[in-house]
């Protein structure tokens, strides 16, 4: 009898399983699949090494204007997959050392639920084993989002992982941060890359002059983007290809394409579990849950995208210890207030809190304070000044409801955003604490500055 049966080893199931061994539970992990679930092999790392190989590379290209003059640089697609996949491995060898470690019995293969307390298990071998339990955590995560029409026309991000070379002209259908993400990358790789948004622009979840400043940053960089423009089909599944659209006025468009992505969202995985023959309540959203991660079933918890309330491997996980916490005694209830959300583009952005659409809607009164990387000494010494910090902060009581940054290193900056929303800090509180010199962290702190007594080095408009 085990006190936690796990199914799905994403960043939502293993946390989960290794924070309740930790509590001193006996916990099972079963998991198809690779350990890591899709974060680990085909999502968040793969795409972040290619990330890191297109910015290396570009580096290079432009390092001229450092006085680095490098000849003959070249790009070496096979090598470029070597390295990702060498990351992935390394990482999932760490996954199943940290589980094995920490005493979670591992199945491979794939889960049922009969019953509350019963875990089916189809093993890899052929055979299938029953595992009682008091607890059950759904952790499945979600698949990719397909068009009828797209089927054997495009491919989706998984498969463009282990393309080998960098298509003439690659075509992105969905400017959500996927596609933006690819985008990015073979853009830097050389590709003519092409994005087509159904909706008014990209990134439609990020603050929106967040992502027409990077859209105008991509299309400076030769990244084709046209939102407002519904693909209808493509002709012909191999180089060569035209991809139909229409745009908002009902003119047709057709785009040609050596090869086309599929980018065009994620759904929630339920697993082949039929939540409908146990009860549990869901959408086409996900598994409907309680703050403390409970389905309306007792004994049987959801985690992670399956979920879909954040749809990010850290929400993911913080999940995961907040489930094995509620199981075994511990009250904890999810808090998605200070969830920041990160998008790999180059340059980088990302996002807490209110966004100032999200803001104003709700009726709030706010306050924005802006401040551009060009005004700061370490972005211009790294030749790093396209994007700025935004900061939102109540009108009425000075607490940072909101942050957004544009430029080098967003994905690292935005703690600061998230610890001070998580926290209930004000701008004023934010203001005194003394930010190292020079780095990038001074922007986010001249940010602050324009919310209260004015910015150093910008000139105020007041």
């Amino acid at each position: 009898m085990f006190d936690v049966v796990v199914i799905g080893a994403g960043p939502g199931g293993y946390v989960a399983a290794i924070r309740g061994a930790q509590m001193g539970a006996k916990v099972a992990l079963v998991e198809g699949a690779g350990l890591g679930g899709t974060c680990l092999n085909v999502g968040c790392i793969p795409t972040k090494a290619l990330v890191h190989c297109a910015s290396t590379y570009l580096s290079a290209v432009n390092a001229g204007r450092f006085g680095i003059h490098a000849k003959e640089v070249t790009l070496d697609m096979a090598a470029v997959i070597a390295h990702k996949r060498n990351t992935v491995e390394q990482l999932v060898s760490g996954v199943e050392k940290l589980v094995q470690g920490n005493g979670v019995q591992v199945y491979k293969g794939w889960a049922k639920i009969p019953a509350p307390g019963k875990v089916e298990v189809a093993l890899e071998g052929g055979s299938e084993e029953l595992l009682e339990t008091k607890n059950i955590v759904i952790a499945t995560g979600s698949k990719h989002f397909n068009l009828p029409f797209l089927e054997g026309k495009a491919v989706n991000s998984d498969q463009l992982l282990e393309l080998d070379h960098v298509p003439e002209r690659l075509c992105i259908i969905g400017g959500g941060v996927i596609g933006i993400e690819f985008a990015c990358i073979f853009s830097a790789f050389g590709a003519e890359v092409t994005v087509i948004e159904l909706l008014p622009s990209i990134l439609p979840n990020m603050d929106q002059e967040i992502s027409r400043r990077l859209a105008l940053i991509l299309r400076r960089k030769g990244i084709n983007i046209h939102t407002n423009t519904q693909v209808t089909g493509v002709i012909g599944d191999g180089g060569g290809q035209v991809v139909l659209a229409k745009a908002k006025d009902g003119t047709e468009i057709r785009f040609e394409a050596d090869l086309v992505l599929s980018a065009v969202g994620r759904v929630p995985n339920f697993g082949g579990i039929d939540l409908d023959a146990l009860g549990i309540q869901y959408d086409r959203k996900g598994i409907k849950t309680d703050e403390r991660m409970a389905t309306n079933i007792p004994g049987i918890w959801a985690i992670g995208d399956v979920v879909g309330r954040t749809l990010l491997a850290h929400g993911a996980s913080a999940e995961g210890i907040a489930v094995m916490e509620n199981i075994f005694g511990k009250a904890k209830a999810m808090d998605y207030s200070a969830v920041p959300a990160c998008v790999f583009s180059i340059p980088e952005c990302s996002s807490v809190g209110y966004t100032e659409q999200e803001a104003k809607k709700e009726g709030l009164q706010v306050r924005v304070s802006k401040f551009p990387f060009g005004a700061n000494g370490k972005a211009l010494s790294m030749g790093a000044t396209d994007g700025l910090v935004k900061v939102l902060a109540d009108g009425g009581t000075g607490k940072v409801i909101g942050m957004h940054i544009l430029g080098p290193h967003a994905d690292d900056l935005i703690h600061l955003g998230a610890m001070a929303v998580k926290l209930g800090l004000t701008a004023q509180e934010l203001e005194d604490m003394i930010y190292a010199h020079p780095t990038l962290s001074e922007a986010v702190m001249e940010a602050f500055y324009g919310l209260g007594s004015g910015t150093i080095h910008l000139l105020s408009r007041r």
